[in-house]
């Protein structure tokens, strides 16, 4: 999986990271920060080329840099819906993300929910929403997590794909701990000139996750008991 900034980038997306900077709507430039790598974000569009979902999630806007990698990708298809959900959008990262998308022509794509995900995601799920693609990048607590994907667990079709950021805090390899026991869900895996790569076998050798993300396909409809545990 090589990097370099390929040529069919987004030029917003190939500035942002080429400059390592952001620019607000009044132009005061800051440090790009929190972002999806790139390596990963390459990882991400191949799963997207290879289930090619139309019905999104995204918890987590920022500065919309894993939206413009999903975006570059999807734009190539037809799409029923794009919902991405940041409630901290205009406040805390003052609607740069948002202006990133419309600047690199991807605006029409998605609605964007500045609302709480605990509040957001089950308002949507009443009102019937369906997903095919969910990618978490949120808050990171474990309970947080553990809410947002319940209710993508509700919404997510036979056949969709989950995937989770920062996998390498402790209480997201909670979270993927959990989901492994779920008879609906298989592990993603990864492309194999990822696996065969160099840095990821040393990220391997150190006992590190292979990636930044990982995700799980669903396979069936989630038919557990009442009373359904599992030791995770």
């Amino acid at each position: 999986m090589t990097e370099g900034h390929r040529p069919d980038m987004n030029p917003v997306l190939r500035g942002l990271l080429q400059t390592g900077k952001v620019r607000t709507a009044d132009g005061a430039e800051l440090v790009l920060h929190s972002q999806l790598p790139e390596r990963e974000g390459l990882l991400v569009q191949h799963w997207l080329r290879q289930y090619q979902p139309t019905r999104l999630l995204e918890i987590g806007l920022a500065y919309g840099v894993s939206s413009l990698f999903i975006c570059d990708v999807v734009a190539q298809w037809p799409l029923q819906h794009y919902h991405i959900i940041d409630a901290f959008q205009t406040s805390q990262w003052q609607g740069i993300g948002e202006n990133n998308l419309r600047q690199a022509g991807f605006g029409n794509l998605v609605d964007i929910h500045e609302q709480l995900s605990e509040l957001c995601l089950p308002q949507l799920m009443e009102q019937g929403y369906r997903y095919d693609f969910a990618y978490v990048d949120g808050w990171h607590t474990f309970d947080h997590v553990l809410v947002e994907f319940f209710y993508i667990n509700r919404m997510l079709e036979i056949g969709g794909i989950v995937l989770f950021d920062d996998v390498h805090l402790p209480s997201l390899q909670k979270i993927l701990a959990l989901i492994k026991g779920y008879d609906c869900y298989d592990t993603l895996p990864m492309s194999e000139e990822w696996e065969n790569s160099v840095p990821i076998k040393v990220r391997k050798m150190m006992g590190l996750p292979p990636a930044r993300v990982a995700g799980f396909i669903k396979t069936a409809q989630d038919n557990r008991d009442w009373d359904w545990f599992k030791e995770f």
